[in-house]
């Protein structure tokens, strides 16, 4: 039998040759690491500029997010200048700058860089986002109608003068037109044409889709009044809005708009409760 020393010895000897064996296997797994004096110098990210979520439409429609909420529709108004009045009253809208936004909700990526995009809708919906819009595919009436501000018509058509005001001929939500919208007309030179719809605050579903040609009442019932009727009589019109609730510029796109006026008149389509 061996004595309790020589036992001790060799216990102590076989640990030693275990402790070196990890330590040897541990230094062979883990990477080398570089001392301080061979380590690359450390570098800052190269500076990125943001880049656009997605053209307008596609914006109003988030399509870019993959997300159920959408404003409908979209376009582009103006240049450099336009602001989120010429969207209207209570669309939502997107700018250059975050802190314009039409609806106090910030873009971090605006779609359109020192425009405007005006979206058809005021509130977010949850159905599913509509078709894209190409350029010239779109009646304004369409985009009223989206939006759930019942029929709309374009206002101002005296090209290329153009004489569109949202105010006072437009008691409805009203936006600059554009060539995106196909009942657009020709260009104008100074000044602008307008989408005026038929009413100023949004119904909780869009409107049925407009006739080419309505009448004033057909025009007035979509904005949820009880009739409509026009006043002036050609060639002097002078129509007047004596206190509707509301007033609207009457054009020939109205079935019941007749004869012109002759004399530089107009005539205005009423709407009662």
């Amino acid at each position: 039998m061996f004595s309790r020393a020589r036992v001790a010895a060799a216990c102590s000897v076989a640990l030693v040759v275990v402790t070196v064996c990890a330590l040897v296997a541990l230094r062979g797994a883990a990477p080398d690491q570089p001392s301080a004096a061979t380590a690359p110098a450390a570098t800052t990210p190269a500076a990125t500029t943001q880049t656009l979520l997605a053209p307008c439409d596609d914006q109003c429609r988030a399509v870019a997010l993959l997300s159920n909420e959408n404003w409908g529709n979209g376009y582009v108004i103006g240049s450099h200048g336009a602001s989120c009045d010429d969207c209207g009253f209570g669309r939502k809208c997107f700018t250059a700058d975050p802190p314009e936004q039409g609806d106090g909700e910030p873009s971090v990526n605006p779609p359109v860089n020192g425009e405007v995009c005006c979206c058809a809708r005021a509130s977010v919906s949850r159905a599913p986002a509509p078709p894209p819009a190409p350029m010239g595919s779109t009646r304004c009436a369409d985009f009223c109608a989206e939006g759930g501000f019942g029929y709309g018509l374009i206002m101002g058509d005296t090209a290329p003068g153009c004489t569109g005001n949202c105010r006072p001929d437009c008691s409805g939500e009203c936006s600059t037109a554009t060539e995106f919208f196909s009942d657009f007309g020709s260009a104008c030179v100074g000044n602008n044409k307008v989408c005026c719809c038929a009413r100023y605050l949004a119904a909780a579903e869009p409107t049925p889709r407009m006739p080419d040609h309505p009448s004033c009442n057909d025009w007035c019932l979509s904005a949820g009044y009880a009739r409509g009727d026009i006043d002036g009589s050609p060639p002097f019109c002078e129509g007047d809005c004596d206190n509707s609730p509301a007033c609207f510029l009457a054009t020939d796109m109205l079935s019941d708009y007749g004869e012109s006026c002759n004399l530089g008149g107009v005539k205005r389509c009423r709407c009662w409760s």
